[in-house]
């Protein structure tokens, strides 16, 4: 799968012969809702036997014009984690967007004619509440008013769980609180936190996030795997209030003496329950 990423002055120089379907979202956690959106397009992309493309966002709208460096936006993916799930949902090529006050300046006419005919779009498909153009106010079953009929435009209806629709807000939230093992119902795979180990001694290791803007479930004691590129091992993980305390924090994990062997590279963490909550401390973050 080809990643390409463009800003407002590179999209101009982007002039691809090969006819796409293309998949919009920002897609964070690429959880269920989005799987839908997804696989509706990559059908219509296999009945027109043409690639199926993404265009995702490298940051969020509240990341850009949120000026209050405490805002608690998180999110649910690293770009890289983004990336991984979505080539498991079968696409073919990733467009992603520098998200910033310029991009979000744009008009909806602008949006369609540079960003979706430019990138000759013979097909476009995303969520019901998927908006675009300045303000993110223009829904996607406003695209015809813009695209005049140049390209198919298909709005995938809202996706539920129990009468509740699957959303990434909701997906956090419950992972904010220490509902691991229902925010992965609602995600289709196991939540992941992305990573370094660092020996410390023996079998014991730190955790180094990849992104301290992540988000991560309250302080406690969890079982939960570690995956490397050698198979996936039982681990014990410890979110300690020490640890949240600093800018890159570190999560201790105690694994078997066999992941020493892959120690530097990126790892995904996978936390699950069993049906108690950890202790959880209440210290001011």
């Amino acid at each position: 799968m080809q990643v390409i990423r463009l800003n407002t002055k590179t999209i101009r120089q982007v002039h691809p012969k090969t006819p796409v379907v293309m998949a919009l979202g920002f897609f964070d956690g690429v959880h269920r809702g989005h799987q839908a959106v997804l696989a509706r397009a990559r059908q219509i992309a296999n009945d027109r036997q043409v690639p199926l493309a993404v265009m995702t966002f490298s940051r969020h709208a509240s990341r850009v014009f949120e000026t209050q460096p405490t805002t608690d936006f998180r999110y649910l993916n690293t770009i890289s984690q983004k990336v991984a799930l979505l080539q498991k949902n079968q696409v073919d090529l990733v467009y992603l967007v520098d998200f910033t006050r310029d991009f979000a300046a744009i008009s909806p006419q602008d949006f369609v004619d540079t960003y979706l005919l430019g990138l000759n779009v013979c097909g476009v498909v995303g969520g019901f509440d998927y908006t675009f153009g300045r303000g993110g106010h223009t829904l996607l079953s406003q695209m015809a008013q813009y695209s005049h009929n140049r390209f198919t435009t298909t709005v995938v209806a809202e996706h539920d769980a129990e009468h509740r629709k699957i959303g990434s807000t909701a997906i956090r939230h419950l992972i904010r609180v220490g509902h691991v093992q229902r925010a992965n119902a609602l995600l289709g795979h196991p939540y992941a936190l992305a990573g370094q180990l660092v020996p410390v001694s023996g079998n014991q290791f730190c955790f180094k996030l990849a992104s301290r803007l992540q988000q991560r479930p309250p302080f406690g004691t969890y079982r939960c795997q570690v995956k490397t590129a050698q198979g996936i091992y039982p681990a014990t993980l410890m979110l300690t209030p020490t640890v949240v305390r600093v800018t890159a924090p570190q999560l201790r994990v105690a694994t078997q003496a066999g992941e020493v062997a892959i120690l530097g590279q990126s790892l995904p963490w996978r936390p699950w329950r069993h049906g108690q909550r950890p202790v959880i401390a209440a210290w001011a973050i």
